[in-house]
């Protein structure tokens, strides 16, 4: 899927919504707007450019609700021109504007606007209160002082608090002007702001770019994602959405996508994450040459490759283990050999040998298994050994899933360390629910440090703050 993106460059280089194409309003030539869509080959979509809804530089992944759009415009035989919204409000605009068919906002109520119609849901999922750990947390919205919940105005937090204002008369808030979502939570993140709310999804992303926001408890409504359209007597593209919607979650595709975006980041270690974005302030920038050469040598992402890293030795140059593999990428020495690689405890050697043998691995692979399952594979041939892996692969096809995809061999592979199924194997026992850690533990520092670095952009064209005008706020619906 190749598409236009207008707002953000592949590298996030430039941080801006940009003017807009002609409206696309009725035509005469007899058309429905689906099909006008169709020949023209372009689906335009407004969607925020976060976690998990879409990451917008050059990497592995690019967002749980931009690759169910992605079907959906392959579906319909389109490609997708892509704006970028800072949040609900901007959608909405774009929507009403006719520069957009489809806004993507993730998990949110009802927009309160008649022009504007959800799709078939294709999600639902819950929304914490969150403070910073340090403080007593309220454990339900009565014991919320006033005006201690701050979210940005139009957000989807702001949304959903004022959606609560009806069942809970006495709840008032303030809402930051000219503020987003990422700004809100760096705030409580800092222990400037008291208390807000997100949305349990994007939360398992931000905890670990911001570990000190702690939950103090999960609201009792869930809201559901729909896909954001403006209202017409041409319902062709709603009832197309609604109909592959409907058909995608009867596959299992959805249920398969949700556990690709999700499943790794069950698991959150308040200490590991902390001691881990120290590092990438402190050592991390010592290595970023070596790292961005071998990705570019060896066609990885760089952060692919230092996540590896910090994962085998904590970007420790020196690292060495019981079993005797040594420096930044932990090589055995008959690996470095094989890769060229001389001094172990060189970090530039290490960094590219690891690389080229990364390379050699993934190279290995069946042309047939795509990204980014390919280089998940790839790092379970790493820890574990092509041998086993293609083993796992083979009792995936034998117990009815893809061998082709990660999501099913991760649930295959702990059953090398089973006597009833290893012994059926060409290479035998192995312990495979370790590649399976491996996988996730690396695919969490992959994501955290993707998000570090594009906060890093984003901060640089955020407007500042003005919490002079934090606006006092309790809305009567």
């Amino acid at each position: 899927m190749t598409f236009l993106y207008h707002g953000l460059s592949p590298l996030l280089i430039r941080i801006c919504l940009i003017s807009l194409l002609a409206s696309l309003g009725a035509c005469s030539d007899g058309l429905s707007q689906l099909e006008r869509i169709q020949s023209r080959g372009i689906l335009r979509i407004a969607i925020i450019p976060t976690p998990p809804l879409f990451f917008p530089d050059e990497s592995l992944i690019k967002g749980y609700d931009y690759e169910i759009i992605s079907s959906y415009a392959r579906s319909i035989g389109t490609e997708l021109e892509i704006f970028r919204a800072e949040n609900i409000s901007d959608i909405v605009t774009l929507l009403k504007q006719g520069k957009a068919h489809i806004g993507i906002a993730g998990n949110s109520p009802t927009y309160p606007d008649d022009d504007i119609i959800g799709s078939t849901a294709y999600d639902e999922d819950k929304w914490h209160v969150i403070g910073n750990r340090a403080n007593k947390l309220p454990r339900s919205l009565d014991e919320i002082t006033p005006s201690t919940i701050i979210v940005a105005k139009g957000s989807k937090p702001a949304l959903v608090i004022a959606n609560l204002k009806a069942a809970n008369p006495s709840l008032f808030w303030l809402e930051l002007p000219n503020g987003n979502t990422r700004q809100v939570l760096e705030q409580v993140n800092l222990n400037n702001f008291k208390l807000s709310i997100i949305n349990a999804e994007v939360y398992k992303y931000y905890r670990y770019l911001y570990p000190e926001i702690k939950v103090a408890f999960t609201l009792e409504k869930k809201y559901p994602s729909r896909w954001l359209t403006y209202k017409s007597e041409d319902v062709s593209i709603l009832s197309s959405v609604n109909r592959f919607i409907n058909q995608y979650k009867q596959s299992g595709k959805l249920e398969k996508r949700f556990n690709t975006y999700f499943r790794h980041l069950n698991v959150f270690n308040y200490t590991d994450s902390v001691y881990y974005l120290k590092q990438i302030k402190k050592k991390l920038p010592r290595y970023s040459a070596y790292f961005k050469n071998a990705a570019k040598d060896n066609e990885f992402d760089e952060r692919f490759l230092a996540a590896i890293s910090y994962q085998e030795s904590h970007w420790n140059e020196k690292a060495r283990s019981h079993t005797g593999v040594r420096g930044l990428m932990m090589l055995t020495n008959d690996t470095a050999k094989r890769v060229g690689v001389k001094n172990r405890l060189d970090p530039e050697q290490s960094i590219m040998g690891g690389a080229r043998y990364l390379n050699i691995l993934k190279a290995s692979l069946p042309e047939r298994i795509l990204e980014p399952d390919r280089s998940w594979m790839t790092l379970a041939a790493y820890n574990i050994g092509l041998g086993h892996l293609e083993d796992a692969r083979i009792l995936t096809q034998k117990n009815g899933d893809d061998p082709n995809l990660w999501i099913d061999v991760e649930k295959h592979l702990p059953k090398l360390s089973q006597k009833a199924w290893y012994k059926k194997t060409k290479y035998g026992y192995a312990r495979g629910h370790e590649p399976v850690a491996f996988v996730r533990r690396i695919r969490r520092y992959y994501d955290i440090l993707r998000l570090y670095q594009q906060e890093e952009i984003l901060e640089k064209f955020d407007q500042p703050l003005e919490l002079e005008k934090l606006k006092f706020i309790s809305p009567a619906l």
